[in-house]
């Protein structure tokens, strides 16, 4: 099976880099490319502990090839290589074909979970849910089926499973539901995932965003979990809320709450018996760079469970290499 996985793996990654090989070129028969480079640096303090990190470093590259073909390929530099695999810290390495509406794709991808907090990047988000924590299977092999519509998509995908940070033999099973509808935004998911062979947990994903014009946002979003053998309402669930105000062209206000619950005795390993956890801070972004993302100054401050203090402060740089 892993081996199935490897070459299956590496055929993705030929298909992504010799189709066209001789010249990359943005328009005509060749590949359509795109490049971007995106790095976060700041100083961090967590009550009398000061330290100054990058946290955040990546580069993608994406693009389209013969008419109906896409890949993406997205690696992290802050992460680590482990146990030999130099695709641990590869987040996307896949290819899909589109055509009238339809999606098929293959490779490594993302875990269709509902939610916001899951498909933004670590890159936009300075606090995330105690769940995330224990969530080492967020990107993994998949292969998967989409149905686009006009301001609607679902997708069914089979994947490793959420609980598998590395390629193994769980499986997890997922239909999501993604679209727009005026100033309502909306990622909702089932998923069914294994934790050991033969036992699983069911999730269900509620993410929902509402629009203010282009001024502000406001993200409502649950992940509720379900142990499957012993199935109860709100006993294992992660709960966020966030917004974001952009208070002139160059300066965006925002704030977010999180909230991890999980009673004892649920077999749930993404978060430890008897869980409660909140954490509710806020921030500003500053774009110096006149009518561009390019570069960006951040400074977040927030609370954990009324006992850490944390101050975070930055800057972030956003490059389109193409």
């Amino acid at each position: 099976m892993k081996n199935t996985r490897r070459i299956f793996c590496f055929a993705c990654l030929a298909l992504t880099l010799l189709s066209r090989p001789v010249v990359l070129r943005a328009e005509g028969n060749g590949v359509d490319w795109h490049l971007n480079l995106r790095g976060r640096v700041g100083l961090v303090t967590q009550d009398k502990d000061f330290q100054a990190k990058c946290d955040f470093l990546r580069v993608n590259l994406e693009g389209t090839f013969a008419g109906n073909f896409a890949f993406r390929i997205r690696q992290r530099f802050n992460k680590a290589i482990t146990d030999g695999n130099f695709l641990s810290a590869t987040d996307y390495l896949w290819v899909s074909w589109k055509k009238n509406g339809w999606e098929i794709l293959g490779g490594k991808t993302y875990v269709a979970c509902g939610g916001f907090e899951y498909l933004a990047s670590s890159y936009d988000i300075y606090i995330r849910p105690e769940f995330f924590n224990g969530l080492g299977g967020m990107y993994n092999y998949a292969l998967q089926c989409t149905r686009h519509w006009k301001s609607e998509s679902l997708t069914v995908q089979i994947s490793n499973s959420l609980y598998s940070p590395r390629a193994s033999e769980l499986l997890g099973y997922s239909m999501l539901l993604r679209g727009r509808q005026g100033p309502w935004e909306h990622g909702w998911s089932v998923n069914l995932f294994e934790r050991a062979k033969g036992k699983y947990n069911f999730y269900v994903c509620l993410g929902n965003r509402f629009h203010i014009g282009d001024i502000a946002s406001v993200d409502v979003g649950l992940t509720h979990r379900f142990d499957l053998a012993r199935p109860a309402a709100f006993k294992d669930f992660s709960a966020v809320t966030k917004f974001k105000v952009a208070a002139t062209r160059w300066m965006e206000v925002l704030g977010k709450a999180t909230w991890d619950y999980k009673e004892a005795g649920i077999e749930d390993p993404m978060l430890p018996d008897d869980t409660n956890i909140w954490q509710a801070g806020a921030g500003l972004q500053f774009y110096p760079v006149k009518n561009s993302h390019l570069l960006r100054l951040h400074f977040f401050y927030y609370n954990r469970g009324g006992q850490l203090n944390c101050v975070m402060a930055g800057l972030g740089l956003d490059l389109d290499l193409r």
